[in-house]
């Protein structure tokens, strides 16, 4: 008892206290330093070890020193009498009231700033904006699902009964750099997570990371995409740790139903994310039991290197189909999903993604757009079979398995079943991507139950521009082109113009027959147009001014690079059924034409474009899946009289 009455004496209690609060502070102070300026881990562990030693020797020298008018001095030296110990004492408590004062304002700004708002994003006004950089895959294949106009997405929303979430890209608030691909990465794995629970509909990729880089208040946000709730948070790295933070916010008054922050170690990165996953879903009212864990917890890469290669596959993968020819591009996209491949081999939508660079390579040969040797185009059709197989066999759902089933039959050499496959590729009710597979197919009787499926999937990704611009043709195929004509008209208006999706609008005004209220159907194709060639040839041959459409058509030819794809797309429509079966042998003598054919005839949407006859290796591909021929013919071109 008179050793603890000489501690108290000799205010060692007190510097302990005082020294270990203000150590925190040095060390919080730190942290943030040190992130901002990317400093290595070893710095902030230098920095505790110190502290630590510090706090040793201040207890030391409380013990032996003491502080008197004249100085410090040796305490046996220090008459009691005179001793001033309980005013520095005094002065002490001081000390630690204004220290713990400055604790808990710190960990008020952590909870109500870093934790709920985006500290990266400039001119952030604390009205619950998030920052993120827009991303649009811009091809038939793409790693979100498909999309819908945003009022849709909230009329789906209305009349599902699960809850809705959008899962917005993770701010990354330190600079390293690798940063901004890593939080990225903990954001899809977040994502993936929630997706496959059920009870859950979740935005996809797409639109979610459509909000990156932008300063968009969270309730705009959850309107445009259709959700009640949204999840924001930040990621902060040096070297082996991580700060996480995440907060599920209800969209229609900003109320933080859940938040939390993590420090980790990199190693405890996937736990975090679980955890984070489990807490949203428990949130809002998802019973967990274990299979479900179990379900959301084998979902996604599990591996920081391989997720931040995903993330820079993707980037690579989306700047090359902003270009004229995505062949150019795509090897550097396929050599970042090789890399994830290497470590996590069973992710179905890389295998996927991959077998795109494949596709473009045989479409651009048959096309006669940019040959290939016999060599190259073996490789290619080995690549682009082997990746579907695996993909398929890596799949999460039947629907999956079986669009990706139906791909790998299309590009062989024997359709034999592949109706079969379509019927179960096509069942609504799930977000299950179709990509270009509906394009190639809908003529042949799958129209309706596209357009059905469409619109599950588009109340998943609201703002994915390609299936924005199938929905519109699917509609012309399946008797509803002024359905089609108001999607692409709606999300132009919502969403700003893209050209794919002007496409469909142009095509479903000519099965409208409201084209001629269109000044602009005359103009020449907008930039990034799917159309190779003019499309105005199209709307004079609905006209049946054939003269017009031959000029335009000379003028490209003199002109342009042309393409067998573009030039059958057109003789048929002009009535030109001599030229447009020439143009069909050459194609179907081609390797993979039978594909290049298929795509001709869904996208010309006129019945036959040419004699069957005319296609032998394209006339026993019809034959084997067993599809009517001639198909539908939803455009009536007056000088096609075949």
């Amino acid at each position: 008892m008179n050793f603890i009455s000489e501690l108290k004496r000799r205010n060692v209690f007190r510097v302990g206290i005082a020294y270990a609060v203000v150590a925190w502070l040095v060390m919080q102070f730190a942290d943030v330093v040190l992130n901002n300026i990317a400093a290595p881990d070893w710095v902030f562990k230098a920095i505790m070890l110190l502290l630590a030693i510090g706090f040793l020797f201040a207890l030391l020298m409380a013990w032996a020193f003491e502080m008197t008018p004249e100085g410090i001095k040796r305490e046996k030296d220090v008459d009691r009498t005179q001793s001033i110990a309980p005013q520095t004492g005094k002065k002490l408590d001081r000390v630690i009231i204004a220290g713990l004062a400055l604790v808990i304002l710190g960990m008020a700004i952590e909870r109500f700033w870093f934790a709920g708002q985006d500290e990266a994003a400039d001119g952030a006004d604390g009205s619950g904006s998030i920052s993120a950089e827009a991303q649009e895959p811009g091809d038939a294949i793409s790693a979100g699902k498909l999309n819908l106009t945003p009022a849709d997405a909230t009329a789906g929303k209305d009349a599902d009964d699960r809850q809705s979430v959008a899962v917005l890209p993770f701010t990354a608030m330190s600079s390293g750099e690798d940063d901004s691909y890593f939080a990225d990465g903990l954001t899809e794995e977040i994502l993936n997570s929630l997706a496959r629970l059920p009870e859950l509909l979740v935005t996809a990729r797409t639109s979610s990371f459509h909000f990156k880089g932008k300063n968009i208040p969270v309730p705009e946000i959850a309107a445009t995409l259709g959700v009640a709730h949204v999840v924001e948070g930040s990621v902060r790295r040096s070297g082996e740790r991580v700060r996480i933070t995440a907060q599920l916010i209800r969209a229609e008054d900003g109320f933080h139903l859940w938040s939390q922050t993590y420090d980790r170690m990199l190693e405890d990165v996937f736990a975090v994310q679980e955890d984070i996953a489990d807490n949203i879903a428990e949130t809002l009212d998802v019973v967990l039991n274990e299979d479900k864990r179990q379900k959301m917890h084998s979902s996604g890469i599990k591996d920081v290197e391989a997720f931040i290669a995903y993330q820079k596959g993707m980037e690579a993968y989306d700047r090359a189909h902003d270009t004229g020819n995505p062949v150019d591009l795509l090897p550097e996209a396929n050599r970042w999903f090789d890399q994830v491949l290497a470590i996590s081999p069973n992710i179905s939508t890389v295998h996927y993604l991959r077998t795109d660079l494949y596709v473009h390579i045989i479409g651009n040969h048959t096309s006669n757009f940019h040959p290939a040797s016999q060599a190259e185009l073996e490789q290619a059709y080995k690549e682009m079979q082997t990746g579907l197989t695996r993909a398929m066999q890596t799949a999460d759902s039947d629907a999956e398995r079986a669009i990706l089933d139906a791909s790998r039959i299309i590009y062989s050499n024997d359709w034999t079943g592949l109706a079969a496959r379509l019927d179960q590729a096509f069942v609504p009710g799930d977000c299950t991507a179709v990509n270009w597979i509906g394009g190639e197919v809908a003529v042949f009787g799958w129209a309706k139950p596209l357009v059905d499926k469409l619109r599950d999937q588009l109340r998943c990704d609201p703002l994915s521009f390609t299936p924005a611009a199938q929905l519109p043709r699917f509609e012309v195929i399946s008797g509803n082109p002024q359905a089609g004509v108001e999607a692409a008209e709606h999300y132009l208006q919502i969403q700003g113009f893209r050209p794919w999706v002007d496409d469909g609008r142009f095509i479903a005004l000519l099965a409208t027959g409201q084209y001629h209220d269109d000044p602009h159907m005359a103009d020449d194709n907008p930039e990034g147009s799917s159309y190779w060639f003019p499309r105005k040839i199209l709307m004079y041959a609905m006209d049946n001014e054939i003269s017009m459409a031959q000029q335009v058509l000379d003028d490209w030819l003199a002109n342009g690079t042309v393409d067998d794809d573009s030039l059958l797309r057109i003789h048929a429509p002009m009535g030109n059924r001599d030229e447009a079966n020439k143009v069909a042998n050459r194609i179907d003598a081609r390797f993979g034409g039978h594909n290049a054919l298929l795509f001709a005839v869904n996208y010309c949407m006129c019945g036959a474009p040419f004699d069957l006859e005319a296609t032998p290796n394209f006339k026993k591909r019809i034959e084997e899946a067993g599809f009517t021929w001639p198909p539908v013919s939803p455009l009536k071109y007056p000088a096609k009289d075949w």
